[in-house]
């Protein structure tokens, strides 16, 4: 027979404290999918992690509830203290994290029309506060008992668990530019963390450099990064121009027939026109190569590697200056090799950059991207 000592009462009184947050956090969370359906047509992404995670916490409880009764330890005092403000301060960022998200805190992973996006408090500097404040819990709970097993184990598994869950929950959120504008370089919680949570993914990091030496094989290469214009001359007299890209490089996930977290890094000094003023004011003058010695574009992704033609919305950074614009692109597949082919506009005006255009010549402001990559 169990005698119910202090520690066992303090030890068990915690536990159902954490039992009833749990719950009233389901209630909660009910409480805004209803809504969410109703004025956000919401609709869950992933019904099966939905219910992985639901066991999982259940068996996290009686697994814990089991270990704790039957070592019957607490830590020592000094140790105690330090978890108890740890998870204090887990709580208050929880708290936190729902009053900031406020109807749209769910445990489920629903996919919204238009999702308002929090970027106040400490979704300012990471994507997810709310899945770090998770892990420290199932960390330090079962250590306040001494149940090393539970901990061991459940923190283990929980890692498979949170991969799945955010790679479901950023693939929904990035569809929309609003997230991606704020988000795509924030960290999702703590960097090292998410980095052994990609350890259990099937990713592989890929990078392909693209280096030409001049403009004459910038454009004969079947792999080519271009862009054009129109100068006016006087009002009356339109001509052309095209430059390339001689020194480009493109850095992305690959997952079975998908590309994730898409990168390409353009040199701005390696943009050439074959005109050597023009090229000269353009690298100086208009984009500053010496401050800003980069262009890119990105998308997190995932993109779809099936033969045909698609249109994603890309973040371009020019400068310190952010767009999301549409990009188009067709994949066609030869032997063992990836053909992607594409293009975009962008506008001089809309990135901050000034006009060219002189006295006697006005250029267009849009200009016209055209690529075409071969990846393997």
């Amino acid at each position: 027979m169990m005698i119910m000592t202090k520690p066992i009462l303090i030890m068990n009184g915690i536990i159902l404290f954490y039992l009833i947050q749990r719950l009233s956090e389901v209630f909660i969370s009910k409480t805004n999918e209803k809504w969410l359906y109703l004025h956000h047509h919401a609709l869950e992404v992933d019904k099966k992690e939905s219910a992985q995670m639901r066991v999982f916490h259940s068996l996290w409880f009686v697994s814990l509830i089991l270990e704790a009764n039957l070592k019957q330890e607490l830590q020592q005092p000094l140790y105690a203290l330090i978890i108890y403000c740890i998870l204090g301060l887990c709580l208050i960022i929880r708290l936190h994290s729902m009053e900031k998200l406020k109807a749209f805190w769910t445990i489920k992973v629903l996919s919204l029309e238009n999702p308002v996006i929090s970027t106040s408090g400490l979704y300012q500097y990471v994507r997810h506060p709310n899945y770090f404040i998770v892990m420290i819990e199932l960390l330090c709970i079962p250590l306040l008992f001494k149940a090393y097993w539970t901990m061991g184990i459940f923190s283990f598994i929980n890692f498979f668990i949170l991969a799945r869950r955010i790679k479901a929950e950023e693939s929904s959120l990035m569809k929309h530019s609003a997230y991606r504008i704020h988000f795509e370089e924030k960290k999702r919680f703590i960097p090292f963390i998410f980095m052994l949570c990609l350890a259990v993914l099937p990713l592989h990091a890929k990078e392909k450099v693209f280096q030409t030496p001049n403009y004459n094989e910038a454009k004969k290469n079947e792999s080519f990064l271009k862009f054009q214009s129109t100068s006016t001359k006087l009002g009356l007299i339109s001509t052309n121009f095209d430059g390339y890209a001689k020194d480009f490089k493109i850095n992305y996930q690959l997952e079975q027939d998908h590309l994730k977290d898409l990168e390409v890094s353009v040199a701005v000094k390696s943009l050439d026109t074959d005109v050597g003023s023009r090229d000269d004011k353009m690298h100086n003058q208009i984009m500053d190569a010496e401050k800003y010695p980069e262009l890119k574009a990105s998308y997190t992704g995932p993109v779809a590697l099936t033969e045909g033609t698609q249109t994603i919305n890309m973040i371009f950074t020019i400068k310190d200056k952010k767009v999301s614009r549409p990009v188009t692109f067709t994949v066609s597949k030869k032997d063992s090799k990836i053909l992607v082919n594409g293009s975009a506009k962008l506008g001089l005006q809309e990135m901050g950059l000034p006009d060219p255009s002189i006295m006697i010549a006005k250029v267009r402001d849009l200009f016209d991207i055209e690529f075409n990559v071969v990846l393997d």
